[in-house]
């Protein structure tokens, strides 16, 4: 065995792609956190982009976290684990973009990821990187969770068990 194959065994390992996933979806939990508890400097946060109409900053700032915690959650669960590792891309492909673009006008503001404190760490490249890197782990996800360790495996396990005599 080549180490190219014992890499791609490594990385597809069902534990590990479970792992990621949870990391993923706890990525996603932690980061809605501050955001709901403080929609309008969350509000703020999102208008500093200049990207969108201020008409719509308001519903964004209060529905996106709420949006981010049950994809974070199902995710980390093993629940419709295709369908929220789109959501998570979506999410992260806008975010991508959206950081990207604020790099290239020079924006200085903070990127509002984790808190919606506008004293926060300003955003650099590393904080792009780290959003590809979260998208590359939805792509072994995508590819590699069969839904083998998850709530919808466990339950479906225990009620085998429960109905065989």
């Amino acid at each position: 065995m080549n180490s190219r194959t014992t890499m791609r065994l490594c990385v597809s390992h069902p534990l590990f792609i479970a792992l990621l996933r949870v990391a993923l979806g706890a990525v996603f939990i932690v980061a809605s956190f501050d955001k709901i508890q403080n929609p309008e400097a969350f509000a703020t946060t999102i208008a500093n982009y200049r990207l969108l109409p201020y008409t719509v900053i308001n519903g964004i700032a209060i529905a996106l976290p709420w949006l981010e915690v049950v994809t974070g959650t199902l995710l980390a669960l093993g629940v419709w684990i295709r369908a929220n590792t789109m959501i998570a891309w979506g999410l992260l492909l806008v975010f991508s973009v959206a950081i990207f673009q604020a790099l290239v006008r020079g924006l200085d503001i903070s990127c509002g990821c984790f808190t919606t404190n506008p004293a926060a760490e300003r955003m650099t490249l590393w904080t792009l990187v780290w959003d590809l890197i979260w998208i590359s782990w939805g792509i072994l996800i995508w590819v590699f969770d069969h839904g083998r360790y998850s709530l919808v495996k466990l339950l479906k396990t225990r009620k085998e068990k429960i109905a065989s005599p």
